[in-house]
């Protein structure tokens, strides 16, 4: 089955503030640059990608890992591996398949990190166990990279209540000037949390039930298509 997780982040030209220099590029977490954003951010996750017509599904690489890198730290509800999801080497452990992997090095100039994380505690189970209780879920828990954890109120929850499957939107504990959408299906999710005021602009996308690959991304490109190849003729008239 393909599944296809969508999450829409409609972002106004007044949300963010002053465009960032070429020094904060490769900027730290606490520093990440703020950008004018004209479009609305969408992400888009294909985890099985389908192969050219007739052949199905794209199959898993051969000798490919469910979790493919140990936990170096965690907290009571994510556990964060080390791996640098940036480095084609390590791509090629991340990816199922060489659509998955060709799609993350070409993302890569995008984002500044990319990490894998394993979900102690995923939207599914807090809506499961608020279907155990009867509690609304109010709040989540979302990973961002490197260790930090972002505490999100709900504005609009999941209208089925289903725990296999849903969306909702909200913001981050105690900024309404942020904006956080999460999708979830059959145990995979994927999210987007973008907070001009904290620098903070990450987005998370599926790979195993559980896993979460963790991107902080770049504001000023990452809603952008690739550049187009330059197909000029150059010519060098010095002899």
């Amino acid at each position: 089955m393909v599944l296809i997780l969508v999450v829409l982040a409609m972002v106004a030209v007044g949300f963010w503030a002053t465009r960032p220099g070429p020094e904060t590029r490769h900027a730290p977490a606490s520093a990440r640059p703020v950008a004018v954003a004209t479009k609305p951010l969408v992400v888009a996750v294909v985890t099985n990608q389908a192969a050219p017509p007739g052949q199905g599904l794209w199959p898993n690489y051969a000798g490919f890992q469910a979790r493919p890198f140990p936990v170096a730290y965690e907290s009571s509800n994510v556990q964060w591996t080390l791996a640098d999801g940036k480095d084609t080497n390590i791509i090629r452990q991340l990816a199922h398949n060489p659509l998955e992997y060709d799609r993350m090095v070409e993302e890569n100039p995008r984002i500044f990190r990319r990490q894998l994380v394993y979900l102690k505690t995923t939207a599914a189970s807090a809506f499961e166990t608020a279907k155990l209780t009867g509690d609304p879920v109010r709040e989540l828990t979302l990973p961002g990279v490197d260790g930090q954890e972002l505490t999100v109120e709900i504005v609009k929850g999941n209208p089925t209540g289903s725990s296999r499957q849903g969306m909702l939107y909200g913001y981050l504990a105690g900024n309404r000037d942020s904006l956080v959408t999460l999708a979830f299906e059959d145990g995979r999710e994927a999210f987007t949390v973008l907070a001009p005021k904290e620098d903070i602009f990450v987005v998370g996308e599926p790979r195993e039930p559980g896993q979460v690959m963790v991107k902080a991304i770049n504001p000023n490109t990452y809603g952008l298509p690739p550049p187009e190849a330059d197909d000029q003729i150059k010519t060098d008239n010095k002899k």
